[in-house]
């Protein structure tokens, strides 16, 4: 009887919690999270948690701006614009920017595939397991569109969202990016 309740309590607080983030906009606090890393580095950490490069406690002390970009080895336009993530990740680096990719693959089969993308695409910012797709349904909805990116500041509040865009990421993210960094939105030439 006692577990019944206590399930019955967790559940009648966790399902809110999921409603409320489908209503997740700009200016919002985050959601955190701490998952498993497909391509952890030599003796690195196996897992990496937003919390580490956002707020006043963060680990990373350099990061100024997040990129959580959303995907799945079957978008196709996901797997495209890998290589412009990484090259942002490099150019602005130094800058604050730290990239995140989450996957939401949900079968095992997806880990090689995965793997395999990032030997492609040289990537060298971390790939996230969500095979559950808890975080997923905080950040996207019940409806998961892909791809899906969301630009977090140091403060750890939502600057920039783009759910299930059809658009090149290269038309749009670099203006973004740049401004979470206070950059401006266009390079000097």
């Amino acid at each position: 009887m006692i577990r019944t309740a206590t399930l019955t309590v967790a559940l009648a607080f966790s399902i809110p919690a999921l409603a409320q983030t489908e209503d997740l906009k700009i200016g919002d606090a985050a959601p955190t999270f701490t998952l498993p890393v497909y391509n952890p580095p030599p003796n690195g950490p196996t897992t990496a948690s937003l919390d580490t490069y956002i707020g006043p406690d963060a680990d990373d002390k350099g990061s100024k701006a997040i990129v959580l970009s959303f995907f799945a080895t079957f978008c196709a336009p996901c797997k495209r614009e890998m290589p412009y993530l990484e090259q942002l990740s490099e150019m602005y680096k130094d800058a604050g920017l730290r990239v995140l990719m989450i996957s939401i693959d949900r079968d095992d089969a997806a880990a090689p595939k995965i793997a395999d993308l990032v030997k492609q695409n040289h990537i060298s910012f971390p790939i996230l397991k969500d095979r559950f797709n808890f975080l997923a349904r905080r950040y996207l909805g019940s409806s998961a569109p892909l791809p899906s990116l969301f630009i977090v500041t140091r403060d750890g509040n939502i600057q920039t969202m783009n759910r299930g865009y059809g658009k090149d990421a290269s038309t749009f993210l670099l203006a973004q990016v740049r401004q979470a960094l206070g950059l401006g939105a266009k390079p000097k030439q």
